[in-house]
């Protein structure tokens, strides 16, 4: 294979092997290699259809997903530049990468809260439905080993982007070096895809070697903690790409879980204990925990910042390959790694093949295919690069043994040389505070004082109250004399300011120190998250004052309070129920969750063994001889329009008017008995579980709830809080083959007129992505009336309308159609 092209022509031969599983939060969709090359195909259709030239360059600036990848495709194959910008960049940035770069088209996301303005604009999430009608593109671009594939603009360490050259002989050379190096040795591997795909890290190792290999790639819409391990656990995980700091957050995070648990001490006495056992024998002492993993997994593939030893032993005693490489987007982006064979801590393992590292005067030299021809538009920048024998200069101080493997020393920008001239790597004092007591994080820099650098300390408490003099004063105990601490500092805010990959903005710390100012982190959060909540509930900016309540003063409805959480998870990349917002809820309360990570559940009420195969084998049976006879006992049914169900072909929306307390049971005898037993419905869960009085009361609503789970296969629904488990539990009903049968208007009418609908329920849609049938009842208001205790016989009528395909509509759209087609029955 010499281009990705190449590459590309072998997916249709892997047919409806899966090449991508997009967990939603609410669904999970599965996308087959033969779907995806056809999905690309079309991608490139519409991007020519919009005026993309071979060579014009294509932006694209949205979250890890299977429609990213269509994009990115759709461009290689139209002969186009894909130019990834990080989903997490402001718009300014995007902006102006897309000046830079003369982006001829913006693929972007409607999760962003500013989009770019541009000429030719695409929603990522909408092109399910642009590509829908689409014939593939038939002329499939040839490229040259040596045309440009994609543009990637580096973050840079004074905040100047440039952008990086990788062209497909580049991408191609480092595919095949990667894989005969870490080779995967069978395509049955799931790869989970955590860090952003605009990263060459990413791209290379959970990306292009998965799609190499016919492997599956999972992704996630939000990185929370919970999301994470949920997938680890269902999806038969076997590598995930992550950064050093990722894997410490992941570590931190278990070892809390056990120590509220009151499992921390037994857990540290095993580890040191383990120290000793083979890995065989590790696994099985720990695996309660692995098996939260899932049952393959096996590797951690680290990169993008140097592991500490301490993380390093730590999943390696746990059982799993921790593999840590080293690379640069200019160089497509690994030049060295560990094998699955051997792993060295603190080392990034051996040059790749055909590969060339050489160290000169203490600065790593680079040399192969898969290294950059230069910068965009940039001829100052690449001079400087590269030597004048053509080697690229990494701007990284490393050392290779005498048996080739490399240990990275640190940055050469960020080299500290002293008053006395001694070279002190900021790394490895930052490595020895991360391991103390009381740190959280550090960010050791170098601040000019006149003859020299001061080794300076930036210090992120952990909260115990220990004093940051004391931890330096440790610190410098285990450090030589001529490598000593000699001033610090206390960051004021939540985290250090960070790019998408968790690296410290050192640049902007020191900038901020050095101004006297306070750090960014919290500040940006702050500023995001009164953007978000203006955005959300239609506020000017200047009106959300950290004192404001969210619903009493800002009027943030239910709703609204559900697609806030659902930004809230996106942007900070944390755990939250709607259930954190209440009526009094403040702004700077909500800014304290966001910044503690702090995590706030609820109860759960649902129950999907309801749904079982036995379970509805018994429904049948009680409807056969109880609920059926029952209800023709009172009322005769005439199903209209049951020939337009023949129409629906997997899961739907049954939307229907609210009368009277029997018109699910009237639905339910209406439909085919084969769409009958997998349909399930939502009920107010307010009626089961509030609105009670005494013990009497209570115990009621309880059987109540008992009989119509368990006979009438129904789950509830929140009005007031709660609202994203119901809509999971909705999805996985969905992903199972159910139908949902839902009365949005919320209550029966008195009088028979049809109320307005909530506009939950366009979320409900638009999140589970399936049709509306919109269904009329009429008559079962005169046999079991509102306010009546004991029916009377009548005839029913229950019609059905044809399957409404909705889902790309905004919301309140699709509440509005829904309710004109229900009131046209």
């Amino acid at each position: 294979m010499q281009t990705l092209i190449d590459l590309f022509e072998t997916f249709p031969a892997r047919g409806k092997d899966t090449a991508f599983v997009n967990r939603t939060g609410v669904r999970r969709f599965i996308f087959s290699y033969q779907e995806f090359h056809l999905l690309s195909g079309k991608m490139a259709r519409l991007l020519a259809d919009r005026g993309v030239a071979t060579g014009d360059r294509v932006l694209i600036w949205g979250p890890n997903s299977p429609w990213w990848a269509v994009a990115f495709w759709g461009a290689i194959v139209r002969g186009a530049v894909a130019v990834p910008v990080d989903f997490m960049s402001e718009r300014e940035r995007a902006e102006t990468i897309a000046g830079l770069t003369e982006a001829k088209v913006v693929i972007q996301s409607r999760f962003k809260i500013e989009p770019l303005n541009h000429a030719s604009s695409i929603l990522l999430e909408d092109l399910e439905y642009d590509l829908a009608g689409l014939e593939p593109f038939a002329e499939i671009a040839r490229p040259a080993t040596d045309d440009v594939a994609e543009l990637i603009y580096t973050s840079g360490t004074t905040g100047n982007p440039k952008g990086v050259i990788l062209t497909h002989g580049n991408l191609m050379a480092n595919i095949i070096q990667v894989n005969e190096h870490i080779p995967v040795v069978t395509s049955q591997f799931n790869f989970l895809s955590l860090l952003p795909l605009s990263h060459m890290f990413e791209q290379m190792g959970g990306f292009f070697t998965p799609l190499y290999n016919g492997s599956t790639i999972v992704y996630l819409r939000t990185l929370k903690p919970s999301a994470i391990m949920e997938a680890l656990g269902e999806e038969d995980i076997y590598a995930m790409i992550a950064v050093p700091r990722l894997l410490q957050l992941l570590k931190s995070s278990m070892e809390r879980e056990l120590d509220e648990k009151g499992l921390g001490n037994l857990f540290r006495f095993l580890m040191k204990k383990g120290e000793a056992l083979s890995p065989g024998a590790r696994k099985l002492l720990f695996f309660p925990i692995q098996r939260k993993f899932g049952r393959h997994f096996s590797l951690f593939v680290s990169g993008g910042a140097p592991l500490s030893l301490d993380v390093f032993l730590f999943w390696q005693n746990l059982g799993f390959r921790v593999v840590e490489g080293y690379g640069l987007t200019e160089c497509s982006p690994v030049l060295a790694a560990n094998t699955m064979d051997k792993q060295v801590a603190g080392a990034v393992g051996k040059a790749l093949p055909g590969i060339e590292i050489t160290i000169e005067d203490n600065e790593i030299l680079a040399r192969g295919k898969n290294i950059t021809p230069g910068y965009y538009r940039n001829e100052a920048a690449t001079r400087e690069a590269f030597t004048a024998d053509g080697r690229f200069r990494t701007g990284d101080m490393g050392e290779v043994s005498a048996d080739g493997w490399l240990t990275i020393k640190g940055r050469a920008k960020e080299l500290i040389v002293t008053g006395a001239g001694i070279n002190v790597y900021p790394d490895e004092i930052e490595d020895i505070f991360n391991r103390t007591k009381g740190v959280r994080e550090s960010c050791v820099i170098g601040m000019d004082r006149g003859g020299g650098e001061e080794v300076h300390a930036v210090l992120l408490l952990d909260g115990s109250g220990r004093k940051p003099e004391e931890i330096v004063a440790e610190v410098n105990k285990r450090l030589d004399s001529l490598h000593q601490v000699t001033g610090f500092s206390v960051w004021p805010e939540a985290e250090f300011p960070k790019t998408t990959t968790l690296k410290i903005r050192k640049f902007q710390v020191k900038e901020k120190l050095q101004k006297g100012e306070k750090g960014t982190g919290a500040g940006a959060a702050a500023d995001r998250l009164i953007t978000l909540i203006a955005r959300v509930t239609g506020a000017g900016v200047d009106e959300v004052k950290e004192e404001s309540r969210l619903v009493a003063d800002l009027g943030l409805t239910s709703i609204a309070r559900l697609e806030l959480v659902n930004y809230l998870e996106q942007e900070f990349r944390l755990d939250l129920e709607d259930s954190v917002i209440g009526p009094e809820t403040r702004v700077q309360e909500l800014r304290r969750i966001i910044e503690k990570r702090e995590k706030v559940d609820g109860k759960n009420h649902f129950r999907f063994w309801t749904n079982s195969k036995p379970v509805r084998a018994l429904r049948m049976v009680w409807d056969a001889v109880f609920t059926y006879p029952l209800f023709r006992s009172m009322a005769t049914i005439e199903a209209r329009g049951r020939e337009r169900l023949a129409e629906i072909n997997g899961p739907v929306f049954f939307v229907s008017n609210h009368l009277s307390y029997i018109d699910q049971s009237a639905i339910m005898f209406a439909l085919p008995r084969e769409i009958r037993y997998n349909t399930a419905t939502a009920a107010w869960e307010e009626f089961f579980f509030r609105n009670y009085h005494n013990a009497l009361q209570w115990l009621w609503k309880r059987l109540t709830y008992e009989y119509a789970t368990f006979f009438h296969n129904v789950f509830p629904l929140p009005q007031s809080s709660g609202f994203r488990k119901s809509f999971r539990f909705m999805g996985r009903l969905v992903d199972s083959g159910h139908n949902i049968l839902i009365f949005p208007e919320g209550e029966r009418s008195i009088d028979g007129r049809l109320l307005p609908f909530q506009r939950g329920l366009g979320i409900m849609v638009k999140e589970l992505d399936i049709p509306v049938v919109p269904v009329k009842i009429e008559g079962v208001e005169k046999v079991l009336p509102r306010g009546a205790s004991w029916p009377k016989r009548g005839r029913v009528t229950v019609t059905f309308g044809s399957p409404l395909y909705l889902s790309r509509e905004e919301p309140d759209t699709i509440v509005e159609l829904a309710r004109g087609a229900v009131e046209r029955l």
